[in-house]
């Protein structure tokens, strides 16, 4: 499973986090909590110290690395961010 996380506010040039899980919603649960916590990825471990937060915005069950790498690698998070879109639908 792929999943987007949403920043409360940037961190530098980065609003969002791109990952996968191997595995359901049990997985995706258990890495959220090691996100949240600061053993998960090192942006995650950063956004943490910086005292932001995030949410799950956004999850693509039924898909792989390949699929994390090129979302990653379209830089278009923002466009797949139900949030992010939410905020501009409002403006």
């Amino acid at each position: 499973m792929v999943y987007l996380l949403h920043f409360t506010e940037n961190y530098r040039h980065a609003k969002h986090y791109i990952g996968f899980v191997d595995g359901g919603e049990e997985a995706l649960q258990s890495r959220l909590k090691q996100h949240k916590t600061g053993t998960g990825a090192r942006l995650l471990q950063v956004i943490r110290e910086a005292g932001i937060e995030f949410e799950l915005a956004r999850t693509w069950p039924d898909s792989d690395r390949n699929f994390e790498r090129h979302l990653k690698n379209m830089k278009k998070s923002s466009q797949y961010c139900p949030i992010c879109q939410a905020i501009h639908t409002d403006q």
